[in-house]
């Protein structure tokens, strides 16, 4: 704490917040550029309840996107500003009521505002009104930019159900298949690495020995506390969204270890930090990002991409959807098309079930 405390900034941040009679608001911090110091900040004072919590990201949405459409003509604005606020933000905060706004979702909404803009500039550059836009017009300026551009669906949906525009349909962004795999000699050799390396810091060990052999997504991981790691002293397991998952001995010692490890430096952080984080970022309330441990694995020799592809084809190999989905704490959406790459018939599996029910 007294490295944030007396760091660039912090001192007089503190002395403008305390000059001030008021009562402290999220709003005073929102003021003010968004640097370190003032998230250390805002976090310090949440932590010592000053302050309501809040999530950041789902906070910062609305000023961004605010900020975005004042780059529009005003005649847009009639369509983006209902669209964003009523519609996309509506839609966010009431799916994330209980749980944090991850940061793919926030990319998606930011996406989905941005090329909804995109189409009304094209419009207004070739002279069409949006009620006026046909479908073939709609898919020759599809076709003429890259993939992301279906995003724009959700406007089109959005518009054409309050009668701002015709029956037009977008196709839905097709999820593209895995293409990157490590061969089995690789991931053999990488979680050999990851647990028995001591070289290895113990994140990377971690992190990567749960990646090859659960091939566990980034931000699944990153969403783990301390409190995730269940430890009854004879079994080890990970908590992924109420699913307990067994880890091996080996891996479950890697697990022990990170866990103590967090545990003593959030009695450090705990001033500023309310989540004790398996993966702490730089600043203590806030997890590692997800392209930091990317970078990271890859930085010593874990390819994490590639490696949690073949694991999770390993595990659809011999699991069905369901299983899958609870193993690897993944939809059940996308637990079936891992199976359907795996190219399994899962009705044997069933029918065994249904005549082992007593």
């Amino acid at each position: 704490m007294a490295y944030w405390l007396t760091g660039d900034g912090v001192p007089a941040l503190l002395s403008q917040l305390g000059s001030s009679d008021e009562e402290f608001t999220h709003q005073q911090l929102d003021d003010l550029p968004n640097t370190p110091t003032t998230r250390y900040i805002r976090d310090v004072l949440i932590a010592a309840s000053v302050l309501p919590p809040r999530d950041d990201r789902l906070e910062a949405l609305p000023r961004w996107a605010d900020a975005l459409l004042t780059q529009a003509l005003l005649p847009q604005r009639k369509f983006l500003t209902p669209f964003t606020h009523w519609y996309l933000l509506h839609r966010i905060r009431r799916a994330h009521r209980h749980r944090p706004l991850r940061a793919s979702t926030q990319h998606q909404m930011r996406s989905r505002l941005r090329r909804a803009l995109e189409l009304l500039n094209w419009l207004d550059e070739h002279g069409i009104p949006l009620g006026e836009l046909t479908q073939p017009e709609l898919e020759m300026w599809l076709e003429e930019g890259p993939e992301k551009r279906r995003e724009v669906r959700a406007f089109v949906t959005w518009a054409r159900g309050r009668g701002l525009a015709g029956e037009l349909v977008v196709p839905r962004v097709p999820v593209a298949a895995p293409s990157v795999f490590s061969t089995d000699k690789d991931q053999a050799e990488q979680l050999h690495r990851c647990l028995d390396d001591d070289a290895l810091p113990l994140d990377v060990r971690t992190a990567g020995a749960l990646t090859l052999l659960f091939g566990l997504q980034y931000t699944r991981l990153l969403e783990l506390t301390v409190h995730d790691i269940i430890d009854d002293d004879t079994v080890v397991a990970l908590n992924l969204n109420g699913h307990r998952l067994p880890l091996p001995p080996e891996v479950a010692q890697l697990a022990r270890a990170l866990r103590d490890q967090r545990q003593k430096r959030w009695h450090l952080d705990r001033t500023a930090s309310t989540t004790p984080w398996l993966f702490p970022g730089q600043e203590p309330a806030r997890a590692l990002g997800a392209t930091y441990l990317y970078l990271k694995l890859r930085r010593h020799g874990i390819a994490p991409l590639a490696s949690r592809n073949s694991a999770r084809l390993a595990l659809a190999t011999d699991l069905p959807a369901s299983v899958l989905a609870d193993f690897t704490g993944t939809s059940i959406s996308n637990s079936t098309r891992w199976t359907g790459y795996a190219k399994r018939d899962w009705l044997d599996y069933i029918a065994s079930r249904v005549q082992d029910r007593p």
